[in-house]
């Protein structure tokens, strides 16, 4: 199994697949919301949720890796568009979808998009209204490549996007490339996903023997550890999806993590306080933003 998540409105929204992708809602104190559906790419006979956004509009735009397809939903399940992946190196191609982010609203809808392993087109942006794709260059060079792109975070007119092999996070600023940002080398572990906390500080998720939950600063500098290595709550093991929810302060700042290979989800806050995990019912170990 594997998985990823996203919220919008105090809405959580949850998936995870194992052949058949499932997509699940919940409130952001773990209880169970109404809804939720299933789907399996029909030529396949599998799909899977390798990353999901939802825009201003309520649609849900998914990354079915093995499906190889990027799908939008309805809140109801009702699939409203597929774009098949291709599987060529060229720009408008997808490979194998690893992760989707939406920003903007209306005609402005920007769309961002990563496909797994050694690809030069790995990062694309798509304009749903004009069809437009644009294809950004890794580290500015139009020849080179990334090295297992593994996410992608749209913020105004930036986008994130993490490689994991390198490791590093590229960041491009209005299609053209800004600045990398090395990650810390963990022996041992590989960066799977990551989020953008306030101030531009990106929140890492860590699989492997020595996993880890990284506040880094704007500079990549480690600020702080929300989490080790460890399969009980307040640990982390095979992540799959991180997400930030902004407060008004670090203290209030919700970090949702999902883990053991998307049939977990614990919630933290940006101090390393764990309010406790759910799989299908509600948060144990306390509200979320209590304390």
């Amino acid at each position: 199994m594997s998985g990823a998540l996203t919220t919008r409105g105090g809405v959580l929204f949850v998936g995870s697949h194992a052949r058949t992708a499932r997509l699940r809602t919940h409130d952001l104190n773990g209880h169970r919301l109404g809804g939720g559906f299933t789907f399996r790419d029909p030529e396949r006979e599998r799909s899977s949720i390798e990353g999901v956004a939802v825009d201003t509009d309520r649609r849900l735009w998914v990354a079915d890796g093995e499906g190889q397809c990027l799908r939008t939903f309805s809140l109801f399940g009702r699939e409203l568009v597929s774009v098949p992946a291709g599987r060529e190196d060229r720009a408008g191609q997808l490979g194998r979808p690893s992760g989707v982010d939406v920003w903007g609203v209306d005609d402005e809808l920007l769309v961002g998009v990563t496909s797994s392993g050694r690809r030069r087109h790995a990062a694309q942006l798509l304009s749903p209204a004009t069809g437009r794709m644009i294809s950004l260059r890794p580290l500015g060079d139009p020849e080179g490549f990334f090295l297992d792109a593994r996410g992608i975070v749209l913020q105004e007119d930036e986008a994130w996007v993490l490689e994991a092999q390198t490791p590093r996070l590229q960041v491009f600023k209005e299609g053209a490339f800004h600045y990398a940002l090395p990650l810390p080398e963990i022996q041992g572990a590989r960066p799977m996903a990551f989020a953008l906390a306030p101030g531009g500080r990106p929140v890492v998720a860590w699989g492997g023997e020595r996993g880890a939950v990284l506040l880094l600063g704007p500079d990549g500098r480690v600020n702080g550890c929300l989490a080790a290595a460890g399969e009980e709550v307040g640990g982390v093991a095979h992540p799959t999806g991180i997400l930030c929810v902004p407060g008004v302060d670090d203290r209030h700042t919700r970090v949702v993590l999902l883990d053991h290979d998307g049939s977990r989800v614990q919630v933290f806050n940006l101090e390393g306080s764990c309010y406790g995990a759910f799989v299908g019912g509600s948060l144990g170990g306390g509200e979320v933003g209590s304390g």
